[in-house]
């Protein structure tokens, strides 16, 4: 395909992608779509019970996340995602630390790059991404 031709459409099947561990325990993801430019992207993130984010941090763009199972917490405030949660948390806005109380799948949005630097729970930088 030459950069000249349309867009082509695109179909994943989520079951038949593998889930890919990240270096922060209990954390893995796949990655559905990511623009190389702007460095947004979609993913599933799935965190096993007990797991989750263990410090405060925030996001160098907005952060769009969906529930599709699970019980995922927000400690501070005591945001609770279940199935069916909607979940937007703003660039910049400090936030977490966070827990899964069950193994929980997300559906995360982000409309730019994930970091505005990389967070110390992470021990390198494509993880970060």
């Amino acid at each position: 395909m030459s950069f000249n031709e349309p867009l082509q459409e695109i179909l994943l099947q989520t079951e038949d992608l593998e889930w890919v561990e990240k270096s922060l325990d209990g954390l893995s993801h796949k990655m559905l779509w990511r623009d190389p430019v702007t460095e947004a992207s979609i993913a599933l993130v799935r965190f096993e019970k007990g797991s989750g984010i263990p410090s405060k941090h925030k996001h160098a763009s907005n952060q769009f996340m969906f529930c599709l199972s699970g019980r995922y917490v927000y400690l501070p405030t005591g945001t609770t995602l279940t199935k069916g949660s909607f979940y937007w948390n703003p660039k910049g806005v400090v936030h977490g630390p966070t827990r899964a109380e069950e193994t929980s799948v997300l559906l995360e949005v982000y409309d730019g790059p994930h970091y505005p630097e990389r967070p110390d729970f992470y021990d390198n930088d494509e993880d970060a991404r």
